[in-house]
């Protein structure tokens, strides 16, 4: 999912508990706040109302909640009377049953010790009493024992009408509404009327309308609750969603320190898991190390080419100097003294000859330098038969051999060889050349093929221990007698190893065997 996406979901689900969470409110709690809030502002009003008419004994200067709902009963310290007051008007009681009055002194023995009303029950007061004396049947035949005085107020400046409004039900069913209002509250009155099949029915029902000003309080006292919900809701989600998003990213950037500092560049890729645009970032990422790290790889490698290569220069450096210098000198000085006919030196036949053999020295110097400076980009690699290699190499040296009285022996044959074949010969010819020098006279030459390498014995000779680890580096010889130059098996052994072959030479019971093995 891409980070638009994961984006837009992020803000839907946020909306979504934003939402769940304001009618959760709306529907759970604010209307128990609601009721608290009403249950301590009328709680707050009746005190109010309480105090206020304890001091003014009047409701003239009181500020009162649905007034049509509310009574005041005043009950002297003396005397039978007691007043019911509220804001339309004033009733003096006067209590003409004894049986009432004495209920009433009971009720002001319990008002003058203040700790005694905390033990009013049920059974303290004899209710069945008043509503025998008040409610029976038969009331209203004898001698009431309440006598009432009503003192009316003006209402016509406590209320005044604001709008009418006629509901039609049904053609049978009418509802007539009128909305009015005092100081602080607004009521609504219902006249409902109906027509059935016997009769009219009429209903009354009078109500308080609901006001802004009674939930205002709740809401704004709400507000700091919500606020702090709704950031810790948003706080929680944008730090899940941040690590949603920062820690791939945190995660790319240790891994690029890792790769940074890693030695080689030898590090595990990173671990991808998303399909977004960080994912793919990652994707990249590992992709863009592993290429830096293949060519990593390739300039080592051509580092450590390079590193033969200048090798080889130097050595070039050092046999063009120093290794051609002493055969050119002997020739010069050869020439010199026959030209010259110095002492022994006239006889030219006799002294021509190795004239030739300082000369042949010098050409297989100069080959052997150029042999080594044969660039990779120019092999050839064709299918090669050892064996003919081997019978051509043989050839040129059988004047020698037979100087020498060496015998050659030949067994076993070989498949077919991936190979140089120019650079091939050199080396072989290397490793004849090698054994047919250092062979004895009399002494013989042994030539295995096997699968995938070839072997050359050679008897009656062997190499120094202490020689033997360090023959395949320039300048380096067991031909001690006629101070061979030492660079024939560095070129070989590293030509072979260009070809990808190996030169192993190992003494063996009673002579050298030089071994060429094939990948």
């Amino acid at each position: 999912m891409g980070l638009t996406r994961k984006t837009f979901l992020y803000s839907m689900i946020v909306s979504a508990i934003m939402v769940a969470f304001v009618i959760g409110y709306f529907a759970f709690m604010l209307p128990s706040l609601y009721v608290d809030h009403m249950k301590n502002s009328n709680y707050n009003t009746i005190v109010a109302i309480q105090k206020g008419y304890m001091k003014d004994r009047s409701y003239d200067k009181l500020t009162v909640k649905n007034p049509t709902s509310l009574v005041t009963i005043e009950i002297p310290h003396k005397g039978s009377e007691f007043y019911v007051t509220n804001k339309f008007f004033k009733a003096t009681v006067n209590i003409e049953d004894k049986q009432l009055q004495s209920m009433i002194e009971k009720f002001r023995g319990y008002a003058d010790d203040s700790d005694k009303l905390k033990e009013i029950d049920k059974d303290t007061f004899d209710f069945s009493l008043i509503k025998k004396k008040l409610f029976s049947e038969d009331v209203l035949k004898k001698d009431f024992p309440l006598k009432f005085k009503f003192d009316i107020k003006d209402a016509q400046n406590e209320f005044h009408e604001e709008t009418t409004k006629l509901h039609r039900v049904s053609d049978a069913l009418f509802v007539y509404e009128a909305n009015s209002a005092d100081e602080t509250n607004q009521y609504t009155s219902y006249i409902a009327m109906g027509k059935s099949d016997k009769s009219m029915i009429i209903t009354l029902l009078s109500v308080m309308t609901p006001q802004m000003a009674e939930i205002k309080p709740i809401i704004f006292g709400s507000l700091p609750m919500i606020v702090a919900v709704v950031f810790f809701i948003v706080l929680i989600l944008s730090q899940v969603f941040a690590k949603k998003i920062i820690n791939p990213i945190i995660r790319m950037a240790k891994y690029a320190d890792s790769v940074k500092r890693a030695k080689n560049l030898e590090i595990e890729p990173l671990k991808i898991t998303g399909n977004d645009e960080i994912g793919e970032l990652g994707r990249t990422l590992n992709e863009l190390y592993e290429q830096l790290r293949e060519n990593y790889i390739q300039l080592e490698q051509k580092n450590i080419s390079l590193a033969e290569e200048n090798k080889r220069q130097e050595v070039f450096l050092r046999a063009s100097s120093h290794q051609l210098k002493t055969p050119i000198t002997a020739a010069l000085l050869l020439i010199d003294s026959m030209v010259n006919e110095i002492g022994k030196y006239k006889n030219i036949k006799e002294y021509l000859p190795q004239v030739k053999g300082q000369l042949q020295s010098m050409r297989m110097i100069v080959e052997n330098i150029l042999y080594l400076n044969h660039c990779v980009d120019e092999l050839q690699m064709e299918s090669v038969s050892i064996e003919e290699v081997v019978q051509e190499q043989l050839y040129a040296y059988e004047i020698q051999m037979a100087d020498k009285g060496l015998t050659v022996s030949q067994e076993g044959s070989m498949a077919l060889v991936q190979t140089d074949r120019e650079i091939m010969k050199k080396i072989i010819d290397n490793l004849l050349s090698n054994a047919v020098q250092y062979t004895p006279l009399g002494e013989k030459i042994e030539i295995i093929f096997a699968d995938k390498q070839i072997s050359i014995k050679n008897y009656g000779t062997f190499i120094e221990e202490e020689l033997l680890p360090h023959i395949y580096e320039p300048f380096v010889s067991s031909n001690t007698k006629n101070k061979g130059h030492g660079l024939g098996l560095y070129v070989i052994s590293y030509y072979a190893k260009l070809l990808g072959c190996e030169i192993k030479i190992t003494n063996i019971d009673g002579g050298v065997q030089a071994k060429l093995l094939f990948s």
